[in-house]
């Protein structure tokens, strides 16, 4: 198929024209359909008009296919040269020429409008690739035929060698420019055993590192393929080109910074043993993608600019001169607007972590980060900045970002975007730039001024400055010297929270907002002292204060818990990464939603790479997801009765996840119990979904199991498996951890309570509540679910405990347990508490069971008959209003609450 390019506005073209003249006369009628596309292009670009002087043969057959079909071509003679060539100097023309080619095609397509700029730039990606596994594959059989290997020279290659390559920035998002460098880092997995000396290791990979260097680099007859950078490796001042990679991940874990964090957004494994490099960036996922919303990061990427801004001489937009990648309005600012927001949500939204630019802002969008049209403008902006950039270094294979310094160079690259009307095609590119800077000043401002709109705010020295008395004074403060006091105390370091530099470096920044929120409290005064005593007990401030820097709304949340909420804040103070999801677009869903609940649980769980970080993560977001369920029951946006369901769902949810890796690891060290089931059976406010922020679980373990012993390395009797899997259990949810303690647990429920064996078989149980439970332990059965069981073990549990709750009872003595129990109880509750109000409707459900047998299930709690949907009457401190409750014999209803 022929290929049709559009047409690019006409200019004089006579090098090309001379040139076509003096092409054979096949050649010359073949290329002479396309001349109003290709003759602008091959005339304005003297590096493009050499490559097709040059494959001349080639550019015209590949005119008469189709631009994916010819760089299909390319990519197989690629391939074939790296599977045979015998050394360097028989693959470096081979790679060498399949540049030349590929940059043409490219820039003949693009710009003819046959290829759109992405598929010119992941052309030339591909290329990169295909390249770098060539050259392996050669270096690899070399490496064979020399005896370092364990591998024969026919199964040496780049796919099984052990070295990873792993492609970054542009060439990790597929992105490459006409004249990019590539970036790679190289690593290797001295477990894999491609070496016969694997102390050898380190030696042997970097020497192979350094000729590929060369085979990419080099300049040779035909060129070179791809300038190589491999200063994106760790330490790249004192650590070879190949590291190990257990090397690599102890120095990102240990020293890593955020720049490098921003760089391994894009990383892929491009070329060489791509399993090993797909092990490696699991492994690393933790480092750069962080549990916790990362505010800070907005702070060290704003200074990666700022000294880019220095280092190149940045000005204020314009076009002339302007550095279409780094100044103003350019790429530079739309990738670091969206990976800066990959870095600080992608640790809890995976969705978030993808690689192309164009594909992470609609990855923000569909996550609600930044708007639809936000998404949509950058991504339209960036491929037209891209596809400038492109045409800048398409004319002489020149490695430039910066716009021509004169009208009628600038006129050449508009020419080449298809605009022949120069003052358009400016204000186009003016438009494009500062739309991106609007986009950008949003996320990264240039932090707030010390002073207040009111007034001075100076701390400095020791005397207290009068202007800030004044302000101070003016926003509300009843004692400004105290404040100053105060505010200084923050500023050297007195408290832990601000003695990192980085900390009070932000605390400055956030300063004027903070006093300006406590101002607005109502009383200004006890909202600083209530602030003070807070901070005094943060561990640690850099992450909040970031955080509190870029939300307002935030400080005003924070300064409100301080004095409704203590509870809530003395969350903030153990944990401050509890109000990540405050600011979580998701936010509202995950407060009322059980499945958005569920799935945002699961899917930070899975991102754990052992048992003990799955304990800790289970930790991190149930303490956050409390914190969200609380705070969106205080803000209206949730109901109390909503809030019992998420966090009862919440809880189930850890409880059940908690419960799956505590029994792996169990299994691996103890086995299994061959016929074995188990049940987890839930109590109280678990039971009935009606749970609070501070909810214990009530809960026990049930199990059917012959006896025996388990089949592991560590065999137990049955007995001893079940128990010391309870005991396993209740650890995994109430053992502190450095990241605090999920839940309380509460057992006592089980049969003959504290006495009694942490795991009850389900015959035990059964005849325990028919011979020796109390009257209360079936009104705290009368709610019991099962919240997990093996297979139909839990329709097993429910029969058992229909049986239970359906025998027929004494009502007299009944009614006489339950109010000299209820008396005991207000005995020992402070004057006033309230106490359940539905123990009437309860007490009157078992005291008649065996003439009505109740409706009962473990999935739900005890329904009302005539009312199954309503529950408010449950918890009200009115009198009772259920419609039963006249039908209530009156020793019932004079029970007192």
């Amino acid at each position: 198929m022929v290929t049709t390019l559009n047409a690019l506005p006409p200019i004089k073209t006579p090098v090309f024209d001379a040139w076509l003249a003096e092409a054979p006369a096949d050649q010359r009628a073949a290329l002479k359909p396309n001349a109003p596309a290709i003759g602008p292009l091959l005339e304005s670009a003297p590096y493009l008009l050499a490559l097709a002087q040059t494959n001349l043969d080639w550019f015209v057959e590949a005119l008469s296919d189709n631009p994916d079909g010819a760089f299909t071509d390319i990519i197989e003679a690629v391939d074939t040269a790296g599977r045979s060539a015998g050394d360097e100097a028989e693959l470096a023309p081979l790679l060498r020429i399949a540049k030349g080619r590929t940059a043409l095609l490219a820039a003949v397509a693009e710009t003819g409008g046959a290829w759109t700029t992405a598929q010119a730039t992941a052309a030339l990606s591909h290329l990169a690739d295909a390249a770098l596994d060539a050259a392996l594959n050669m270096l690899m059989r070399q490496a064979a035929e020399r005896g370092q290997l364990t591998l024969e020279p026919e199964q040496a290659n780049a796919a099984n060698s052990g070295l990873a390559i792993f492609a970054l920035g542009k060439h990790g998002g597929q992105e490459l420019n006409y004249s990019s460098d590539i970036d790679i880092v190289v690593f290797y997995d001295p477990e894999k055993g491609v070496l016969k000396d694997p102390l050898e290791a380190t030696k042997i990979y970097s020497r192979m590192v350094q000729k590929l260097v060369g085979l990419m680099e080099e300049r040779q007859a035909h060129g070179y393929v791809f300038r190589t950078d491999l200063r994106l490796r760790p330490d790249p001042g004192s650590t070879p080109v190949a590291i190990s990679f257990d090397a690599a991940l102890s120095y990102y874990e240990s020293r890593g910074q955020n720049w490098e964090r921003a760089a391994w957004i894009k990383a892929r494994a491009c070329a060489g043993d791509k399993e090993v490099g797909k092990a490696f960036l699991k492994e690393l996922a933790p480092y750069v993608w962080r549990k916790h919303l990362d505010f800070a990061t907005i702070a060290d990427i704003q200074a990666m600019k700022r000294q880019i801004n220095i280092a190149k001489n940045v000005g204020d937009i314009r076009v002339e001169g302007h550095n279409v990648k780094l100044g103003r309005g350019g790429i530079r600012e739309i990738e670091f607007f969206t990976q800066t927001q990959q870095l600080i949500a992608g640790g809890r939204d995976k969705t978030l972590r993808v690689k192309p630019t164009a594909h992470a802002l609609a990855a923000l969008a569909d996550a609600n980060w930044i708007t639809p049209r936000a998404a949509s403008e950058l991504r339209h902006t960036y491929w037209y900045l891209r596809a400038v950039e492109n045409r800048l270094q398409m004319l002489r294979d020149e490695q430039t970002h910066v716009m021509p310094a004169t009208p009628e160079e600038v006129a050449i690259i508009g020419q080449l975007m298809g605009q022949p009307d120069l003052r358009q095609f400016e204000a186009d590119y003016r438009g494009a730039l500062e739309l991106v800077s609007a986009y950008y000043s949003e996320l990264f401002t240039e932090g707030e001024s010390l002073g207040s709109g009111e007034g001075n705010l100076v701390f400095t020295g020791n005397d207290d400055d009068p202007g800030t008395l004044e302000t101070l004074t003016n926003m509300g403060f009843g004692d400004a010297s105290k404040v100053i006091e105060i505010v200084r105390k923050w500023h050297y370091g007195s408290y832990p929270a601000t003695r990192a530099s980085a900390a009070r470096g932000h605390l400055t920044e956030l300063l004027p907002a903070l006093l300006t929120t406590l101002s607005n409290a109502g009383n200004a005064d006890a909202a600083l002292a209530k602030f003070d005593n807070f901070l005094s007990r943060l561990p640690t401030g850099v992450q909040l204060f970031a955080l509190l820097r870029n939300h307002p709304s935030l400080r005003t949340l924070l300064v409100q818990l301080m004095a409704s909420a203590p509870r809530m804040s003395e969350a903030v103070i153990h944990r401050a990464h509890v109000m990540d999801g405050l600011i979580d677009p998701a936010f509202a869903n995950d407060v009322t939603h059980r499945d958005v609940l569920v799935a945002k649980v699961d899917a930070f769980l899975a991102d754990a790479r052992s048992y003990e970080e799955v304990i800790d993560r289970a930790r991190i977001i149930g303490q956050e997801q409390k914190f969200l369920i609380a705070a969106g029951l205080l803000s209206g946006t949730v109901d109390a009765h909503g809030a019992g369901e998420q966090f009862t769902a919440l809880a189930e949810t850890l409880l059940n996840r908690l419960f799956g890796s505590v029994r792996s690891e169990f299994e691996r060290r103890h086995g299994i119990m061959a016929g074995g089931t188990v049940a987890l059976l839930a109590f109280g406010k678990m039971a009935s979904r009606e749970m609070t922020v501070a909810s214990d679980l009530d809960f026990i373990l049930l199990y059917d199991a012959p006896d025996g012993e388990s089949d592991g390395e560590k065999p137990l009797s049955t007995n001893q498996y079940y128990t010391r899997l309870t005991q396993r259990l209740v650890a995994a949810i109430t053992a502190p951890t450095a990241e605090g303690v999920l839940y309380e647990a509460d057992m006592r429920l089980r049969p003959s309570g504290n006495a009694g064996p942490l795991a009850t078989s389900l015959a035990g149980f059964s005849a325990y509540h028919r011979d020796n439970a109390w009257t209360w332990e079936h009104l705290a059965l009368s709610r019991a679910r099962v919240v997990l069981a093996d297979d139909s073990f839990g329709y097993a549990v429910a029969d058992a405990i229909s049986t239970v709750m359906s025998r027929a009872r004494d009502a007299s003595k009944t009614i006489d347990d339950v109010v000299e129990m209820r008396g005991l109880m207000g005995k020992e509750r402070p004057p006033g508490t309230h106490l359940i109000s539905s123990w009437p409707m309860v007490v009157w459900s078992i005291s008649n069971s065996s003439r009505n047998p109740p409706n009962w299930s473990p999935a739900r709690p005890l329904p009302c008959p005539r009312q199954p949907r309503r529950r408010s009457w449950c918890g009200s401190a009115k009198p009772i209003s259920c419609p039963l409750v006249g039908a209530l014999p009156k020793s019932i209803r004079s029970i007192p609450r």
